[in-house]
């Protein structure tokens, strides 16, 4: 039952998705990246880590994108075999220059995740979640951008799988082959 669910929300997901990118003009600049997040879970002391990635198509010359994300890792810092947590979606979001090394970003993800803690005897499923977020940013060069971002991961039904995250992102922003990319 909880795989066939996954797989529906999964496939209106990607068909969301690709529907609204073939509304973009022919621009194709994307952005490419990869997470590294700490975590705290909202009843625990411990702090855990979580690496995922993200994938998002700008709109047409606007700053504005849409993408897919998803993350997964230890939500208290323990090894996987006691305890995991996943979560992914849709991610919606804004990115702007405010100098020449430096830009904010501010985007939310909405999906689907779940989280095991077997520790504290707690397995906890939501399919709904909401994780709104900020960061800034320095350009590296060449398209690459490292952000150091901050959000809350809010997963509906599921209270001591929730928490505010911090990290940093490594993003890789290109554009079409007649534009530089958008640094």
């Amino acid at each position: 039952m909880k795989i066939t669910r996954l797989f529906i929300t999964v496939t209106y997901c990607i068909f969301l998705f690709c529907s609204s990118l073939s509304h973009a003009d022919d621009s194709g600049r994307s952005k490419i990246g990869f997470d590294i997040k700490g975590f705290k879970a909202n009843p625990q002391n411990n702090i855990g880590w979580l690496v995922g990635g993200r994938w998002a198509g700008y709109f047409g010359t606007s700053q504005v994108y849409m993408g897919l994300a998803t993350y997964f890792g230890a939500p208290t810092g323990l090894n996987i075999q006691q305890e995991k947590m996943y979560y992914g979606g849709l991610i919606f979001g804004v990115d702007k220059k405010i100098s020449k090394w430096g830009a904010f970003e501010a985007n939310l993800l909405l999906g689907y995740g779940e989280g095991e803690l077997k520790r504290f005897g707690i397995n906890e499923r939501s399919h709904y979640v909401v994780e709104p977020g900020f960061g800034f940013g320095a350009s590296l060069g060449g398209g690459w951008r490292l952000t150091f971002a901050a959000s809350y991961l809010h997963m509906a039904n599921a209270t001591h799988i929730s928490g505010p995250t911090f990290g940093f992102r490594f993003a890789l922003r290109s554009g079409s082959s007649s534009k530089a990319a958008n640094d």
